[in-house]
């Protein structure tokens, strides 16, 4: 709970200090009032912001506003719909030398026409600046906006003019911020998705990716403002966005505290959810223009849902602390933080917050939310391949028991056989002894003694799975026609785990195996190993023929045909080695690779971990 307090707080301080400094309602004077903006060239030091002083006029009404203050025409006065049309009106009074200024044109959700002097300057789809020319006489500035589907209506943020200078700054500062925002969203999405597809179908990195694609579309607004192309199905999809990302940072949290097998969540959180994303979209798109006296009870379910999500959240939280899973816990703590704070953050800022660089106080949030959640699935990450990798060691050590099994039958047939003959072999060998037929009786015990060497080893270690290893990579490499020379001296216990010595063995083998098998049919193909065990230490030697082959970076590369994915036995080696506070020695020079590991065991290393 400490956590998501502290990141509650450190949030919240953030977005005070971007209101306070990074707003265009607390960027300081000049102010407007009724009706006239009045201003220097001393003022042109930075971008000027046109909130106050508005003359509003919808039907017979007039009324002074700054911009901001009626979120759609329904609450100003005499309005009674969101849907008409309005006309904003200002004077622009410059004091100074003569000079032609920028004017930004913000975010309008509808059509709209502004005249300059009574002259048309800019309408919908025409761009997102218009330069205005001062000091010789007032500037008469008109907004005429007509709404007849969107929520919001009306001049809903101010306007900024200074010189081409500053508003250029202004204008690659805030692109730059959103553009950092919206691509690293993008990648890491891309990144996540493509997780969820090689991970087997891991719904966190599915609905992480959901997530992140969510927050860059939500980010988007400013690229789509500036190209011309808002419209009622943009906004439709953005305010969607905005839910879907909620519903996906509530479904990473029922994962990560393993609930998402509970039927409430199956069955009512997350079809609800997607269910609310949908009802968002039909009605921006349908709902709102068919019936606007609908717009207020639109407002109302957005934030119910915000305020249902957080609570969502929370509640997960709370089961993942009385379940003791700190490590998720703690980004879902941070989650919490961070969304609390964005929300007390737009309530309290009573719709006089506009950046003037910067994202909304929601798309910082978002931010933040990815980067937590973000780190979530770079652990998750990390502890999937750590599953895979005992996964991968213990069908190694499956597929090693089994040969084991094998070998065993098949010496149990060996010696079944040798009972069999036994018989027979003394018989002739006692007659050759009694007819003095000597010659003939050297001969028989070489014929004996070839057929014990050919006899394949019962064993060659006392250690159960090295045994088992050697007699799997050794019986292969004499399959394949190479010629094997061992020699094994090690405990029958080893301090080392079994899954370390599956891993350094199995590499250091089957690279062997595969360095042959790479060189000429008409080579000398050989593998030598030793592996020797004295004073607590462990030295394996390998050495086979290879094909000669050039090193990049310091690496050795494979010598599969399909080289993606492989080459990885080599670090894996070097890192089993240092595990141990040992040491690995890899040369591959004149057709021969060999391969020196020295590990130290002891009780030290024997709960060593990387």
């Amino acid at each position: 709970m400490l956590i998501a307090v502290i990141v509650f707080s450190l949030t919240f301080v953030f977005m005070g200090i971007a209101y306070q400094y990074d707003n265009k309602y607390t960027a300081g004077p000049p102010y407007g009032q009724d009706g006239v903006f009045a201003f220097s060239e001393t003022d042109l030091d930075h971008p000027i912001y046109l909130i106050d002083g508005w003359k509003v006029r919808i039907g017979g009404t007039e009324t002074t506003a700054f911009i901001g203050e009626y979120s759609n025409y329904a609450y100003l006065p005499g309005g009674t719909s969101p849907f008409s049309t309005a006309t904003y009106a200002v004077t622009l009074r410059y004091t100074g030398t003569p000079q032609v200024l920028t004017m930004e044109i913000p975010e309008v959700y509808t059509d709209y026409t502004l005249k300059i002097n009574g002259s048309v300057a800019s309408v919908t789809g025409d761009g997102t600046s218009v330069n205005i020319p001062v000091g010789n006489a007032d500037i008469h500035l008109e907004f005429t906006i007509t709404n007849e589907a969107h929520y919001y209506s009306g001049l809903i943020y101010p306007p900024a003019i200074g010189t081409s200078q500053a508003m250029t700054h202004l204008f690659f500062v805030r692109t730059l911020i959103y553009s950092v925002l919206c691509i690293s969203a993008l990648t890491l999405a891309i990144y996540s998705l493509a997780l969820w597809i090689v991970r087997s179908k891991k719904r966190l990195f599915r609905h992480f990716g959901f997530l992140c694609l969510a927050f860059a579309i939500q980010c988007s607004h400013q690229f789509i403002w500036q190209l011309g192309l808002s419209s009622t199905f943009w906004y439709a999809i953005e305010d969607t966005a905005r839910l879907l990302l909620l519903a996906e940072c509530v479904s990473i949290g029922i994962l990560t505290a393993d609930l998402e097998h509970l039927k409430p969540y199956r069955h009512f959180v997350r079809p609800l959810t997607l269910l609310a994303c949908a009802f968002c979209f039909v009605s921006v798109m349908f709902i709102i223009p068919g019936c606007p006296s609908l717009v207020n009870l639109y407002g109302y379910f957005i934030d119910g849902y915000k305020l249902t999500m957080w609570v969502l959240l929370a509640i997960v939280a709370g089961i993942g602390l009385s379940a003791k899973k700190s490590w998720s816990t703690v980004f879902i703590l941070s989650a919490c933080g961070i969304f609390g704070a964005s929300l007390f953050a737009t309530i309290g800022d009573s719709n006089k917050f506009e950046p003037i660089y910067g994202a909304w106080q929601n798309e910082y949030a978002g931010f933040f939310m990815v980067l937590i959640f973000g780190g979530l699935m770079v652990l998750r990450n990390i502890e999937l391949i750590r599953q895979e990798k005992a996964f991968h060691i213990l069908e190694l050590q499956n597929r090693f028991a089994v040969e084991s099994a094998r070998q065993m039958e098949d010496a149990m047939g060996q010696v079944r056989m040798l009972k069999h003959d036994l018989n027979h072999h003394i018989s002739a060998l006692n007659a050759y002894f009694l007819a003095g037929d000597y010659e003939r009786l050297g001969a028989y015990l070489n014929a004996l003694n070839e057929q014990k060497t050919n006899l394949k080893p019962l064993y060659y270690a006392e250690h159960f799975l090295i045994n088992t290893i050697l007699s799997y990579y050794l019986e292969m490499a004499k399959n394949h026609g190479i010629i094997v020379s061992h020699e094994v001296h090690i405990p029958k216990e080893l301090s080392a785990s079994d899954a370390d010595l599956c891993t350094l063995l199995s590499n250091i083998l089957s690279n062997a195996v595969e360095g042959c098998l790479a060189t000429p049919e008409s080579a000398n193909r050989f593998i030598k190993i030793k592996l020797l065990y004295k004073k607590g230490n462990l030295h394996i030697n390998c050495i086979n023929s290879s094909v000669l082959a050039e090193r990049n970076d310091q690496k050795f590369p494979t010598t599969k045909k399909d080289s993606a994915g492989h080459g990885l036995g080599i670090p894996a080696i070097r890192k089993i080695a240092e595990k141990y506070y040992g040491a690995a020695d890899i040369c591959n020079e004149d057709g021969r690779f060999t391969v020196n590991v020295f590990l130290h065991l002891n009780d030290e290393t024997r709960n060593h971990t990387i």
